[in-house]
């Protein structure tokens, strides 16, 4: 009994010793190598957040304008609908829509053949009347001579005082019936003038050089009237917009000012033109007037069109060489406006002031030329954030 106590003692005395080694090795082993543990602490956590983002690289050569900017549509500055003066059925449309014409070139025919035989009757009767007005001259002549030899007879005395008064009466009477005949002449002219006149209305020419943007899609034998319009032509080279401008600028626009046009029919182009007019007067209802603005078509290629809508922009005043930024690139708080600039793959605050706004830019002041403006992801940044250009 006393062997086998003993030997449990001896076991349990290693246990413990073996024990109380592992302990100090392990605390030797930790204050070794507390540094790198460290480190290896420090090594396992997961990197520093990355925000994603999208850059501009800024140059100093942007334009901006103060404008006054109104809805407008444009028109051609000449522009005709033709209408007869008669009625009458149609009895040709030379032109159609689209087709170029020239001024005095012919566009439609009515039928006319009454007109025709009215011009004919008229031109008998000045043939009759011109043979008529022929005959009594040669009458007025003649009797002319026999005065003349008359009053040579009676100064020579074969002749008496009775015979050349009888003489004169003839000649007085003959020169009657020629200017009767001649004015009979140019009163039946005058009538031929009138019918031929008439005649005239039934034939439409060009007013003036054009593009016929409508043909009413009229087919022949189709009756027309004074209110029915034939074409509608206009001078694509010369386009006006008309647009109201409010009370209080109404002597800041003059004739001659820079206008900027867009429409919405080319939404990526801009044209240019000038103030050409603008009205003397303030429309007591709108407390606005009326201003007409010139843009020269023929230099751009006619690719604009009567009817089309926009807006147009009278430039006050004209800002170049000044720094354009997107305006979501822009940033405020308590402190200000600032934006983001990236440098080796970090965000930097930089404080800026704004000026002028056109459109989805703004000019800023504060940062330069060649400087990476973050214009996309830099909602949640703050200054000193790790970024990656996308």
């Amino acid at each position: 009994m006393k062997k086998t106590a003993s030997g449990k003692k001896s076991r349990t005395f290693f246990v413990i010793l073996f024990v109380i080694f592992i302990l100090a090795a392990g605390a030797i082993s930790f204050f070794a190598n507390g540094h790198g543990s460290e480190t290896a602490l420090s090594a396992s956590e997961p990197d520093e957040p990355v925000s994603f983002v999208r850059l501009m690289t800024v140059s100093q050569n942007g334009t901006a304008r103060e404008s006054i900017v109104q809805n407008m549509s444009v028109e051609a500055v000449n522009r005709v609908k033709m209408t007869p003066r008669v009625s009458g059925r149609l009895e040709k449309l030379h032109v159609k829509q689209g087709d170029r014409v020239r001024t005095g070139q012919l566009i439609a025919t009515l039928e006319h053949e009454q007109q025709d035989a009215l011009i004919e009757a008229a031109q008998a009767q000045i043939a009759s009347a011109k043979a008529d007005s022929e005959r009594a001259r040669a009458e007025m002549m003649n009797a002319r001579t026999n005065l003349d030899r008359y009053e040579r007879l009676v100064k020579e005395g074969f002749s008496t005082q009775q015979q050349l008064d009888a003489s004169e009466t003839a000649f007085v009477s003959a020169r009657a019936n020629y200017d009767a005949a001649v004015a009979k002449e140019r009163q039946v002219a005058s009538e031929l003038g009138r019918v031929r006149s008439s005649r005239q209305d039934y034939i439409m020419y060009s007013p003036i050089d054009g593009t016929v943007l409508s043909d009413y899609s009229l087919t022949q034998g189709e009756m027309i009237s004074p209110s029915s319009p034939i074409v509608d032509i206009a001078d694509l080279r010369r386009l006006k917009a008309s647009l109201r401008i409010p009370e209080n600028k109404i002597f800041v626009v003059k004739p001659g000012m820079g206008v900027f046009l867009k429409f919405d029919a080319l939404p990526d182009e801009e044209f240019s033109g000038k103030v050409t007019r603008i009205d003397p007067y303030v429309d007591p209802s709108t407390r606005t007037s009326a201003v007409e603005i010139e843009l020269d078509n023929d230099a751009i290629g006619n690719r604009l069109r009567p009817g089309m809508f926009g807006q147009a922009s009278i430039v006050e005043k004209e800002f170049t060489g000044i720094i354009l930024i997107p305006e979501n690139a822009l940033n405020s708080d308590s402190g200000g406006d600032f934006v983001f600039i990236e440098e080796d793959g970090t965000a930097r605050r930089r404080d800026v002031k704004t000026g002028i706004r056109q459109g989805d830019s703004v000019h800023v002041m504060g940062i330069a030329s060649g400087d990476r403006v973050i214009v996309f992801g830099g909602n949640n940044l703050n200054d000193g954030d790790r970024v990656e250009v996308q």
